[in-house]
């Protein structure tokens, strides 16, 4: 059984600038009802302690076609 995760972004090839930027950001993985897949995630920021997007929807891929 999935629960939702907290994750945090950073990027291999660029410099601290940009990374100490993406640290202030989580992006929150949430799963579907039955918590069996992750269906959409929210984007949640620490500075001032509030999700800035929300219910972004995660394409799945069926059968070498996006959904």
């Amino acid at each position: 059984m999935l629960e939702d995760k907290h994750c945090q972004v950073i990027l291999k090839n660029e410099d601290d600038t940009v990374n100490n930027i993406l640290m202030n950001y989580d992006i929150i993985l949430r799963t579907n009802d039955r918590r069996t897949s992750y269906d959409y995630f929210d984007i949640y920021d620490y500075k001032n302690h509030n999700i800035v997007a929300s219910g972004i929807e995660i394409k799945k891929k069926v059968r070498n076609k996006w959904k």
